[in-house]
């Protein structure tokens, strides 16, 4: 997630897969937000602000799911470049 803003903001992540479990997400070197899954898919709401210009990456591990999330949206906007 790039913050293209002017302001430091939170950030929203809703991945959804042909099948599978989550078994982990996380955000390396900052606190940790919140996971929700339901169904093949789950949510990540971030624990820290994202500042203006900067970026995190969120790292997750499935199992038994394709390798391609079949959606991807951050702060309800599609994700590109799956």
């Amino acid at each position: 997630m790039v913050n293209v803003s002017a302001q430091s903001r939170g950030w929203t992540v809703r991945l959804e897969f042909s099948g599978g479990r989550l078994v982990t997400a996380w955000v390396e070197g900052v606190p940790q937000g919140t996971v929700r899954q339901s169904g093949s898919g789950f949510t990540y709401v971030s624990g820290v602000d994202v500042r203006p210009g900067g970026s995190v990456s969120l790292r997750f591990h499935m199992e038994w799911a394709s390798s391609t999330p079949r959606l991807c949206t951050v702060d309800g906007v599609r994700c590109a470049g799956f």
